[in-house]
């Protein structure tokens, strides 16, 4: 924690004087199992030239208070996000969300300006949700991160804009709420991966629907086999891909709609080796094969598989690549996806804030967007995204975004 901490501290010495963070932790009556707590109300400031840092991390309640003082002549417009993250500050504190924050920070930088400022709090919903009134005072407000703690939010909110960061399950509620559902769903990923298909099809291929034989079907299957009858997509179903070998004029084109974790690593091995032995064939799956852990990424390109993704940042871009080398030099680590999802979903919803303050939200369903690991298309009422990314895996194992 303490390393985080001061990793932190060296990039808020960095901001621009535009720019300021508060990290608010309440880590209530735990004990901390950092050395250098405190017990009573500490104050870190951090200012271009002076440094006084009393402590590194506080309990009991207390504060933990990062600022870089501005001249109140400069101040024009300030933008305050709140961000509400299970970052574990009585226990182990979270690296995931810690990563997660850092990219809403290096966001906020580059977004500052002499016009604009941005104050970002922190809270640990781990131990104290922020008041109805924390809320209100807000501009943005970046989390909770999952269902249950949104759940424990929403009568707080008096009507005031939620963006969910991650959990996908959090999408119903954005029917009767003001949620905003940052990630796309499943179910979108499935849609994308029907168009992609259709847009692939040629005369003389053939789409096989993989099963295993104990599967009962399921939502994501149930939708998969939906969507391609309404694309007028002719399929058979089989639980072995190696009885396709030969049988095909063109390329068969086998959509992974299995739970079955074996049974899917099994089936990209076996088409992998039949593409090996001079076959045509293909695989196109939702991002479920990527979190295989007994499927080796080796197959997965000699399967020539198609996945549709929420996430995925592309090391061969430009912008990732400057990205990443800015980090490395700030954390002296490598920028994960928490990172990218943290930067993407501030850079995006900052920006949207920044150029309407007042009704931001009424322009989201026709601000389209494309961040370094996330992109943002939003349907018609603005509170779902519906963008993922189309990628493919080569034969030279590398992987490429379709667009």
């Amino acid at each position: 924690m303490k390393r985080h901490l001061l990793a932190t501290l060296a990039f808020l010495m960095l901001l621009p004087l535009s720019a300021c963070a508060q990290w608010y932790l309440f880590p209530g009556s735990g004990a901390s199992r950092d050395s250098t707590a405190a017990t009573r109300r500490d104050t870190v400031i951090v200012n271009r030239g002076d440094v006084i840092i009393d402590s590194v991390l506080v309990s009991q309640r207390d504060t933990l208070f990062f600022d870089i003082p501005i001249d109140e002549e400069e101040r024009t417009a300030v933008t305050k996000v709140s961000l509400i993250l299970p970052m574990k500050s009585t226990a182990t504190p979270n690296s995931n969300f810690l990563d997660f924050y850092c990219g809403v920070l290096m966001a906020a930088d580059e977004l500052s300006s002499e016009e604009r400022r941005y104050e970002l709090t922190v809270y640990d919903s781990t131990v104290e949700m922020p008041s109805a009134l924390d809320i209100e005072m807000s501009d943005l407000v970046i989390g909770p991160v999952n269902y249950d703690d949104m759940l424990r939010i929403l009568p707080r909110t008096r009507g005031k804009y939620i963006i969910s960061p991650l959990d996908p399950k959090v999408a119903p509620l954005t029917e009767t709420h003001n949620v905003i559902q940052a990630p796309a769903g499943w179910d979108d990923q499935v849609d994308e991966l029907v168009r992609w298909l259709s847009d692939d099809l040629r005369g003389g291929d053939a789409v096989v629907l993989l099963q295993s034989v104990s599967d009962k079907g399921g939502e994501i299957t149930d939708r998969m086999a939906k969507k391609m009858g309404e694309a007028g997509i002719a399929y058979t179903v089989s639980s072995e891909p190696e009885s396709m070998e030969g049988a095909v004029r063109g390329t068969c084109r086998f959509v992974i709609a299995s739970e079955n974790d074996e049974f899917c690593a099994s089936a990209i091995r076996e088409i992998a080796l039949m593409n090996l032995r001079g076959g045509r064939n293909s695989v196109y799956s939702t991002s479920k094969l990527r979190s295989l852990s007994d499927l080796e990424v080796e197959s997965l390109h000699a399967a020539a598989t198609r996945i549709t993704a929420s996430y995925y940042a592309d090391p061969k871009s430009a912008e990732v690549v400057k990205f990443a080398e800015r980090y490395r030099k700030l954390f002296k680590g490598e920028p994960g996806q928490w990172v990218y999802q943290g930067y993407d979903l501030m850079k995006y919803f900052g920006a949207l804030q920044a150029a309407e303050p007042e009704l931001w939200f009424e322009e989201i369903a026709a601000t389209p967007g494309s961040g370094l690991q996330t992109d943002f298309r939003f349907d018609y009422t603005g509170k779902n995204n519906t963008a993922v990314r189309r990628l493919r895996y080569n034969s030279d194992n590398t992987i490429s975004i379709i667009r």
